[in-house]
């Protein structure tokens, strides 16, 4: 009869899972700064499963020591090579920063539920998708909504699949009657 039980209420918890969002920020801080930066190499490789990954080696200065950073970062190849070999510098940098300091990390976590089961959370919402207010993700970072051209709008997040790597892309949505609200724009 136990095992009846929790069984039943493990269902019950999957089931309530479904009607609920966790909203996760986390931020990671250091003190170390980086001087100088000295013997840059970038190179661009392709992905056997198509697009390309470029890996970044570097000397870098800390106070009065030197230490070697490696980052990477792989992209469907739509993007120009300085924009993402950008990101890879910002990698590396961050873990010579991991190296040389303590981080301090802040993480904020909101648990959003709502009751009815008929509004899900969209998925891959492009500009012209109208949908409820409760349906899309809020953005943590931006979660007051403000007037634009004399209507409501707010910033939400769409998290999607690129390739082999998970992408999170902020947008705006504005009301455009009752509880409705369509995607403007998102980048």
């Amino acid at each position: 009869m136990k095992h009846l039980l929790s069984t039943l209420a493990m269902v019950a918890a999957v089931a309530h899972a479904d009607q609920c969002v966790l909203q996760d920020k986390t931020v990671s801080q250091s003190s170390a700064v980086i001087s100088e930066r000295t013997q840059l190499t970038a190179t661009v490789v392709p992905e056997p499963a198509g697009g390309k990954r470029c890996l970044v080696t570097f000397r870098a200065r800390v106070g009065a020591a030197w230490y070697t950073a490696n980052g990477e970062y792989a992209w469907p190849g739509n993007t120009p090579r300085d924009s993402a070999c950008a990101v890879a510098v910002k990698r590396a940098e961050d873990s010579v920063r991991e190296q040389v300091a303590a981080s301090r990390v802040i993480s904020e976590k909101i648990l959003v539920c709502r009751d009815d089961p008929t509004l899900e959370t969209i998925r891959q919402a492009n500009p012209g998708t109208v949908a409820d207010l409760a349906q899309f993700r809020p953005h943590p970072s931006y979660p007051k909504e403000f007037w634009y051209n004399g209507t409501r709008c707010r910033w939400f997040l769409d998290t999607g699949f690129t390739g082999r790597d998970v992408r999170t892309w902020q947008g705006i949505i504005c009301e455009i009657h009752g509880s409705k609200w369509v995607v403007v724009d998102k980048f």
